[in-house]
């Protein structure tokens, strides 16, 4: 137990590091307009890092338990696109960046802090 919480926290200080943007500015790659969509994701090499138990409990939050399961229920806290699996097709939740639009018309979810806690919101 000890062991998986000093894990947990090495990969939460990882992903700290790799996700907060440079100086403001979108990160390589990246247009102005981008948002970290959640659940309009594809397969592993496509999704991005960091899922964290928090953004499961917002997503979970905003569905409900039952729809939570039926769209997401295999979903797993996890570090990188390479660990994220295969996507909403597998009941997976994982993020892409795109733009702000095309996350709406697709459907995704947005996740946001809101007073020290994560939010979902449809986009």
């Amino acid at each position: 137990m000890k062991k998986q919480k000093l894990l947990l926290a090495a990969v939460a200080g990882i992903t700290l590091g790799v996700t907060t943007p440079r100086d403001g500015a979108a990160g390589e790659g990246e247009k102005a307009d981008d948002v970290q969509c959640y659940g309009i994701n594809a397969c592993g090499s496509h999704a991005k890092c960091s899922v964290t138990a928090d953004d499961l409990a917002a997503v979970k939050s905003l569905l409900g338990a039952k729809e939570y399961a039926k769209r997401f229920g295999k979903s797993e806290v996890h570090a990188c696109g390479s660990h994220a699996k295969c996507g909403a097709s597998a009941q997976i939740l994982n993020w892409v960046n795109t733009g702000s639009g095309e996350c709406r018309a697709q459907g995704g979810l947005l996740i946001e802090e809101v007073n020290g806690k994560k939010v979902a919101k449809k986009a």
